[in-house]
């Protein structure tokens, strides 16, 4: 809950600094009334959801505050906020959000003096090629054998990092298909 404040006192500032109104994107309709400081931002701005009509809400319209998104929720949020402040709080149990902090410099503020550790340049090296392969949501056999052979790579160099190559890819605007997809393949090859 303590996040879930923060978000919003953060977001609630960003809009008073942008003249603009605010926005939440929850997963689905009615979690905001499980956290009084989301249900009066709920009250006093737009809410949505992937699934509600495209035409509720414009893209780059105001700040966006993301509760426990999975992909295809980051995935809209993230395409909400172009061109102004994206604030998201994290699930313990829903999609990590460490690599893409990481990918972003994405401040945490539970602990704003913190910084998150940049990622390995060898990582950061296959994240790219891995983003070079994207477009198909790696669903096709080409996209897949690519992604394959370059986390079997991470894998054979011990740097096969689940949460920080998803994170990071969510952050260079990876489909959520694209997400899940790979997801299933880190799955193959480390089922831990």
């Amino acid at each position: 809950m303590i996040a879930a404040d923060l978000a919003v006192e953060w977001i609630r500032q960003e809009c008073a600094d942008q003249g603009a109104c605010g926005l939440l994107v929850l997963n689905a309709f009615g979690v905001e009334q499980q956290i009084p400081s989301l249900g009066r931002f709920a009250a006093e701005h737009a809410v949505t959801t992937p699934g509600a009509a495209r035409d509720r809400v414009a893209p780059g319209v105001g700040p966006v505050l993301a509760y426990a998104p999975v992909e295809k929720t980051l995935d809209f949020a993230t395409d909400l906020a172009r061109g102004s402040s994206l604030a998201i709080v994290e699930s313990v149990h829903g999609f990590s959000l460490e690599g893409w902090a990481r990918q972003l410099g994405a401040i945490d503020l539970t602990r704003p003096d913190e910084h998150p550790e940049p990622i390995a340049p060898a990582l950061v090296k296959a994240i790219d090629r891995l983003d070079f392969y994207k477009d198909n949501g790696f669903g096709d056999q080409f996209g897949k054998q690519q992604a394959r052979r370059i986390l079997q790579d991470l894998y054979d160099a011990g740097l096969l990092e689940r949460n920080v190559i998803l994170g990071a890819l969510a952050a260079k605007e990876a489909s959520s298909r694209a997400l899940r997809n790979l997801s299933k393949l880190i799955d193959e090859l480390d089922p831990s």
